[in-house]
């Protein structure tokens, strides 16, 4: 080979090295950038997962909120129910003492209708009278002398009621001082 020949050949031989160092350049280059744009992905992909995790969240807040507004509203107009119950007990005890049958078997039916009404909503009533006072289901309107010891509940002055385990209205009582010595 000569001269000429083998320069070329050098030449062929560098340049190729170029480009194959150039090629594994960019290739590197790709892969950086390839793996940039995967990061970016993921990122965006945890986002994405941590706002659906976000709004599942307020979703389900929002829908125990609207749940409690409808118990406790609910609950305002039982109470409502109530009250009216308490008048029908004191008309048919004070209808017991009249000769009236037909007055006294309506205000029946009305009051028993109430009655299942909040039945099935959950309501009922407590006895309080012997009981050790409760501040979350008692209020106490008067402490009296009696022969029982004292925080006993010795009489009820209005009914208290419960819908479902939680106190709608307390009861009215007046509670024993205590022993008299």
């Amino acid at each position: 080979m000569d001269m000429k020949q083998e320069a070329k050949q050098g030449i062929k031989q560098d340049a190729g090295k170029e480009a194959k160092d150039t090629v594994k350049e960019f290739e590197a280059q790709l892969r950086r950038d390839v793996d940039a744009k995967a990061q970016i992905i993921l990122d965006y992909e945890n986002t994405l997962k941590r706002l659906q995790a976000d709004f599942e969240n307020t979703l389900k807040r929002t829908q125990k909120e609207k749940e409690d507004y409808a118990k406790v509203a609910v609950a305002r107009v039982l109470v409502k129910f109530v009250d009216i119950v308490d008048d029908l007990d004191r008309a048919l005890n004070v209808l017991e003492k009249t000769q009236d049958g037909e007055v006294k078997t309506g205000i029946k039916m009305v009051h028993g209708r109430f009655h299942k009404i909040l039945a099935e909503e959950g309501i009922k009533s407590f006895d309080s009278h012997g009981k050790k006072i409760d501040p979350f289901m008692h209020e106490v309107i008067e402490m009296v002398s009696s022969d029982k010891d004292e925080g006993i509940v010795v009489e009820e002055i209005q009914k208290g009621y419960v819908m479902k385990d939680k106190v709608l209205r307390a009861a009215k009582v007046k509670v024993s001082k205590g022993k008299a010595k």
